[in-house]
């Protein structure tokens, strides 16, 4: 088996809901949710959280995962991509540690519903083709959703996203053909692609399909409102 990390990067600041990371979910903090299903996978080694910030440290050490370095507020802002987050996780490893993990998944916590079944698969897909530069986890886009009924602006005019698709043709949501949204509940990054490419996933994605129920992504209250109810009705 690989040597495979989980990489949950969890910045202090949020513009939409406060503390979003640590804010209460169903009675514990957010980020301990994916906290809790990574540790609970065998195949993982480490877990580890990539912060700036002192309260996220001690709450994900309280819930078992390691924080070894603090992130440089130069890649904790706003606008920061995952790229160097995932590189500089990498590069304190290698520097600090001599540790180099074989794979790393990115878990972001900001979707709280993934799980070890979810991790499997995914993991499946990396072990069974390794030309595979990554493996994401995706759904299906459907009705207003999908790409070939999206518009955008001309001159103030709404205008076919992609020109040349015959709308005509395509008059029912069953008629579209089959396609994919990213939902970033898992990604399964290769090390090497990621220091040697510039969008760190490479040109050889392979993906898993999941259950739109495990892709909520919490970025404002709303979602957080959902979150609890999904959460409230799994119980039940």
């Amino acid at each position: 088996m690989k040597k495979t990390i989980a990489l949950i990067p969890a910045r202090g600041g949020s513009k939409k809901i406060h503390k979003k990371n640590i804010k209460l979910l169903h009675g514990i903090p957010l980020i301990a949710h994916t906290i809790k299903v990574a540790l609970s996978h065998p195949g993982i080694e480490r877990v580890i959280v990539s912060t700036d910030d002192r309260e996220i440290v001690e709450i994900s050490r309280e819930y078992g995962a390691e924080v070894p370095f603090l992130r440089p507020t130069s890649i904790a802002q706003d606008n920061t991509p995952d790229k160097p987050v995932v590189l500089h996780a990498l590069d304190w490893l290698a520097g600090h540690e001599k540790y180099h993990p074989e794979l790393v998944l990115f878990l972001r916590p900001t979707t709280p519903f993934k799980t070890t079944g979810i991790i499997d698969d995914c993991l499946e897909k990396s072990a069974n083709n390794p030309d595979l530069s990554s493996v994401r986890t995706v759904t299906k886009a459907t009705g207003i959703h999908h790409p070939y009924w999206m518009f955008k602006d001309i001159n103030n005019v709404l205008k076919p996203f992609i020109p040349e698709v015959d709308l005509i043709k395509y008059y029912q949501r069953q008629l579209l053909p089959t396609c994919y949204q990213l939902n970033g509940v898992v990604d399964i990054l290769r090390p090497e692609i990621v220091k040697s490419n510039e969008n760190m996933y490479g040109n050889n994605i392979g993906f898993v399909e999941i259950d739109p129920n495990h892709s909520v992504d919490i970025d404002d209250e709303l979602d957080f409102a959902f979150a609890e109810f999904l959460m409230e009705r799994k119980l039940k």
